[in-house]
């Protein structure tokens, strides 16, 4: 097991100070509750800088923060940017679920009409189809399905179980994880006489560079034209993405997002789990759409829309302000309108003896 010292970590990230042992070593990453001896592990939550004496990892990556003692037991790593420093540190400690040393296995099925590029790795009981394209340095694992006339781009990495519909493009660097179902036929069909009928669903599936797909998402190709899924993006797992749908750059949907057919997307829009988008919507620019959300109309650029229906954030806020006063409300309108009828029947008393 490889191990690092604090003083290696901060060269590493090219700069940071240490207060501590620059010689203490990790050989592990935790989370803050549970780390320990020879662990790292990152403070980003207010909650836990209040709490750092309950810490016993023996590195902890922290923000520059304007005070700081030097610690007793611990080594703090202080750097400018928390999240970034995580990033680059974890990848010393990941191991990839594959081997790029593999080549083509005796036991894939790889047509002979397939096109493979220099360094492709294919695991035993993948199935490449005719036609296919497989970039360099790609990995298919086993038993996925690459249908006819497919692309795969150049890295680009899918795990195992995952299917690749007939005429799916995928792009450079892309991720695939296990499972997931890319350009299946879309949910399209014509009522008559009581009938549904199914539409012919001839379109295709782009989806461009460094996109990463989780485990069990299903996206549909398009009826006609292509669905497409823009650079950077990133979805979750059990995520359904319809047919003709058109998705921007480097957005960000969590687990079991719906999004119906022919909705458009527009850049770096996130959207919590379970939010479901209603068909031909268009999301604007920078939008953010909260966990179970139900997106019934356009949203423009840069709104943050709650609750289902959904409403602009601020007044869903508000809405549920009231909500919860509703019981009271409710008691003292039933009070006023019984002294209102007690008014009235005085009254009525009064213009019937006079």
């Amino acid at each position: 097991m490889m191990s690092f010292t604090a003083a290696q970590l901060r060269d590493f990230l090219g700069g940071g100070e240490i207060l501590g042992d620059p010689k203490r070593k990790v050989a592990r990453v935790a989370p803050p509750q549970n780390a320990g001896d020879e662990e790292l592990t990152f403070i980003f939550a207010k909650k836990w800088l209040n709490r750092l004496h309950e810490v016993n990892a023996s590195v902890v990556v922290l923000p520059r923060l304007k005070s700081m003692e030097p610690p007793k037991s611990h080594t703090y790593l202080l750097v400018h940017n928390v999240g970034e420093a995580m990033i680059r540190l974890l990848s010393l400690f990941f191991h990839p679920p594959f081997s790029r040393e593999m080549g083509i296995s005796p036991l894939a099925y790889v047509s002979n009409k397939a096109i493979l590029g220099e360094g492709a790795t294919i695991y035993p009981f993948a199935f490449v189809d005719d036609e296919v394209a497989v970039g360099e340095k790609a990995i298919i694992m086993p038993h996925v399905f690459v249908g006819r006339g497919a692309q795969i781009g150049y890295g680009s990495v899918i795990m195992p179980s995952a299917v690749i519909y007939p005429g799916t493009e995928i792009g450079d660097n892309v991720v695939i994880h296990a499972g997931a179902v890319l350009g299946a036929d879309g949910f399209g069909y014509v009522e008559n006489e009581g009938r549904r009928i199914k539409i012919p669903q001839v379109g295709g599936l782009k989806i461009a560079r460094d996109v990463e797909i989780g485990a069990n998402t299903c996206i549909d190709r398009a009826t006609m034209g292509c669905t497409s899924i823009d650079e950077g993006t990133k979805v979750d797992n059990l995520v359904q993405i319809g047919h003709n749908v058109k998705i921007g750059k480097h957005c960000a949907f969590a687990g079991q997002v719906g999004i119906s057919g022919s909705v458009e997307v527009g850049d770096r829009v996130l959207m919590g789990g379970q939010a479901g988008i209603a068909d031909h919507i268009r999301i604007g620019n920078d939008a953010i759409v909260t966990a179970k959300a139900g997106i019934m109309s356009d949203v423009e650029k840069a709104k943050v829309m709650t609750g289902a229906p959904a409403l602009p954030h601020g007044t869903w806020r508000r809405a549920q302000a009231l909500l919860i006063k509703l019981p009271n409300l409710a008691r003292k309108l039933a009070r006023l309108e019984k002294q209102l009828e007690e008014l009235k029947g005085g009254e009525d008393r009064d213009q019937k003896d006079s």
